[in-house]
C-alpha cells in the first residue's frame, strides 16, 4: 500500500498502519508549521495582551493593588483596547488583564488589583 505524505505529498510505503508521513523531519516540519500559523492567527491580541502584562507585572511588584493616572498607563504602553476576561468587583464587572482587574475609578483614575 502507498501512501502520500502530508507535509511534501510524495509517495511512501508505510511501516505502520496508522504512519502519514514519510519521515519524522516532515511530520515534525508540518506540525511546527501549523502551530507557527495558530499563533501569527492570535497575535494580534496576545501581542497587545502581553505587553499589558508586563507593564502590570513591573508596577504592582510587591502590592495588591495601586491607583494611577490613565495617561501614565498609556505611556507605559498599556492599552485600554484589549483585556481577556470580566472580573466582578464591589458590586460591578470589571475589564481583567489575567490576574489584575482594572477599576475605572473616575477623573481618568484607573485602580489596577491583584487576585492572587
Amino acid at each position: 500500500m502507498i501512501k502520500k505524505d502530508l507535509l511534501t505529498g510524495e509517495a511512501f510505503v508505510p511501516q505502520r498502519i496508522n504512519q502519514v508521513f514519510a519521515n519524522s523531519t516532515n511530520r515534525i516540519a508540518f506540525h511546527n508549521k501549523k502551530a507557527n500559523e495558530l499563533r501569527q492567527s492570535a497575535a494580534f491580541i496576545n501581542k497587545p495582551l502581553h505587553v499589558n502584562l508586563r507593564v502590570l507585572n513591573d508596577l504592582l511588584k510587591s502590592k495588591k493593588e495601586k491607583t494611577f493616572h490613565k495617561q501614565y498607563l498609556i505611556g507605559k504602553g498599556f492599552s485600554f483596547s484589549v483585556h481577556n476576561h470580566v472580573n466582578f468587583y464591589e458590586g460591578k464587572n470589571h475589564y481583567a488583564v489575567y490576574q489584575y482587574t482594572i477599576v475605572n475609578l473616575g477623573n481618568d483614575q484607573i485602580k489596577i488589583i491583584r487576585n492572587d
